[in-house]
């Protein structure tokens, strides 16, 4: 085997690991995005476990982030990429669960990808030097893509729940709320009265909480729509805030593969069509 052969062949290796490595961070983020839609009582408690749950997704959406980062910039030819991030929307989808829902959002994520790859490609081919400012720059509409699907789930989940289940108040506002009112009767009545105005109190609660159910009966399909919508929005502010991460780490990782020898920078030379006046 020739030593171009060899070069060749360790290439397509090179290529290929950063393709499963993007395939693996899809699968695993599309296990988050099916613990997301079975919790939305955690999305609507806030508890330790919702804060667990939410290190999670920032963790494999910064993942996704930083393989889909170096997809972009060291897989070529450019359909080569495609197609990888085509192979990581099905891997989300294996993760995730096979639904309507769930294909369409992947369907969409992968559209938005291609055009990331191919918006990303041109740009770095416009620059007369190496950086990683086009990848992370790009990878805004991605990083809204992904959350949409987070989001997606949670609709789909919740709005599965309501149709089986009906609404329901969650309990921890109930009994944060009855907490408040407790207090308040404490430090009003007497000892001995104490005991019975608060089990009055919490009947009428339970009454008054069972009225507002049965009033708003006809509006919970879009309940799922408003959480899901009021999820979308901290996310994005949260992700635009730590957007630094992925972009630090990219930049450490194209470091360190320049210094293995894994990468290497070309310098090419090219003609340029100009018109000026003759």
């Amino acid at each position: 085997m020739s030593k171009g052969e060899n070069k060749n062949i360790g290439k397509w290796f090179k290529v290929s690991f950063f393709i499963i490595l993007l395939i693996g961070t899809g699968y695993f983020f599309g296990t988050i995005c099916k613990q997301i839609g079975q919790s939305y009582d955690l999305i609507l408690s806030p508890s330790k476990e919702l804060l667990i749950l939410l290190l999670w997704f920032l963790l494999t959406l910064f993942a996704v982030l930083v393989s889909s980062g170096l997809v972009v910039a060291l897989v070529r030819p450019i359909w080569t990429g495609i197609i990888a991030f085509a192979l990581s929307g099905l891997a989300m989808l294996m993760g995730w669960g096979l639904t309507i829902g769930s294909c369409i959002l992947i369907l969409i994520y992968i559209l938005i990808a291609i055009f990331y790859t191919v918006s990303v490609a041109k740009e770095m081919t416009q620059r007369i030097k190496f950086s990683v400012s086009p990848i992370s720059e790009g990878q805004a509409i991605l990083t809204i893509a992904l959350i949409l699907l987070a989001c997606g789930s949670l609709y789909f989940g919740y709005s599965e729940y309501i149709k089986e289940e009906g609404f329901s108040i969650p309990e921890f506002y109930i009994e944060k709320l009855m907490e408040q009112m407790e207090k308040r009767v404490g430090e009003e009545l007497p000892p001995l009265q104490r005991r019975s105005a608060i089990a009055e109190l919490r009947e009428e609660l339970d009454k008054m909480l069972n009225d507002f159910t049965e009033q708003i009966k006809s509006y919970e399909k879009f309940i799922p729509i408003a959480i899901s919508l009021g999820l979308f929005m901290p996310l994005v502010t949260i992700t635009r805030l730590l957007s630094w991460i992925p972009a630090g780490i990219l930049s450490i990782i194209f470091l360190l593969l320049k210094a293995l020898r894994v990468t290497e920078i070309v310098i090419e030379t090219k003609e340029v069509q100009r018109l000026i006046i003759s």
